[in-house]
């Protein structure tokens, strides 16, 4: 089969590998596309100590696609089977189910997690094995294209439905990259009658303001502390989301957030940040990271792209796994108005 290679820091080759087969409890799903993540990204340029540790890697974990073969022992409820030709979506984290975060619920910090397409094979080929219980039917109103996006969406719906005060007024999201536009639609769905979205590319502040947003903000070109302010009242933001993850954005969340606000971290980007604690302290501002999402958290996902209260399909820009390695050094070096590349097999 063919697949996308990782094989150290900018190196990936579209090459003829085994196809799968499923073991037990799993099973074999052919790939319909696959999404490039901002973490496939740091793999891609070497900043991925896990990925590092299995090369060669088929990277991949935002992808959709249909049920070939069901392995043995594969143990569904009477009423939720799988068959060949299911259409299907894959939450990628398998969490080891008896460590003490797993008891309590908390899958998504898993200390002993693997994910697909980091410890395991990913979606970046043509077929690819999954264990039976991470993998979730889609409804018909789901395309197999918007499917992709689901991962990704999983990831704010955990933050809006475990972090979230109830009748927010004022959201600020900082970076509208796939997390920062899906986290300003969910904004306007928790009842926020302000959204102010910031990032350093018009094209993706123009999709923003398609998506809800009601104000946006070039980050490079205004202070967007001083306009976040000007917005409100002087007051700040009940609740702030850094999308970017850079020193200077984990900064502005902290200086934008009304007292007593919250800033939720989910920006993986690498670097210390130095921050100023006092005003933390004597206005009690809230700073909490947000690390991937629960099986609850994916299929809610699903329901919000079925229902249409979640658009996703604005974001995507389909291209061939062929061209992948030309697409992973484009969103590395120039990614322009790209926002979200989604790889298809074939």
């Amino acid at each position: 089969m063919e697949a996308l290679v990782f094989h150290g820091a900018r190196q990936l080759a579209v090459e003829d590998v085994p196809a799968p087969q499923p073991g037990p409890g799993e099973v074999l799903i052919r790939v319909h596309a696959c999404g490039i993540c901002g973490s496939d990204l740091s793999g891609y340029v070497g900043h991925s100590p896990r990925r590092n540790a299995h090369i060669p890697l088929i990277m991949g974990h935002e992808f959709s696609g249909h049920v070939v073969e069901v392995g043995k022992q594969v143990r569904r409820t009477a009423h939720d089977s799988l068959a060949p030709g299911d259409r299907v979506v894959v939450q990628p984290l398998i969490a080891c189910g008896v460590c003490p975060a797993c008891r309590a619920g908390q899958t998504n910090i898993c200390p002993n997690m693997a994910v697909l397409g980091i410890e395991r094979a990913g979606g970046f080929a043509d077929l690819v094995c999954a264990p039976a219980d991470r993998v979730f039917k889609l409804p018909v109103q789901v395309s197999d294209l918007d499917a992709t996006m689901t991962e990704t969406l999983a990831v704010q719906a955990h933050v809006f439905r475990t972090m979230t005060p109830p009748l927010l007024r004022t959201v600020v999201v900082l970076g509208a990259g796939p997390q920062g536009l899906l986290a300003a639609q969910l904004a306007r769905l928790a009842g926020a009658s302000t959204v102010i979205v910031t990032d350093l590319v018009a094209r993706r502040l123009e999709m923003a303001r398609g998506l809800g947003a009601t104000h946006t903000l070039h980050s490079g070109e205004e202070d967007v502390v001083e306009q976040v302010k000007a917005l409100t009242g002087g007051w700040g933001a009940e609740f702030v989301v850094d999308t970017a993850g850079a020193p200077v954005t984990r900064q502005q969340g902290v200086a934008a957030l009304a007292p007593g606000g919250t800033l939720v971290l989910i920006g993986l980007g690498k670097g210390e940040t130095t921050l100023n604690f006092l005003p933390i302290v004597n206005r009690e501002l809230h700073i909490r990271g947000s690390y991937a999402y629960t099986d609850d958290d994916f299929q809610r996902a699903v329901e919000l792209i079925a229902s249409g209260q979640v658009r996703v399909r604005d974001m995507i820009h389909l291209a061939p796994l062929s061209e992948g390695a030309r697409f992973f050094e484009r969103l590395v070096t120039q990614p322009e108005d790209l926002v979200k590349v989604v790889l298809q097999p074939g």
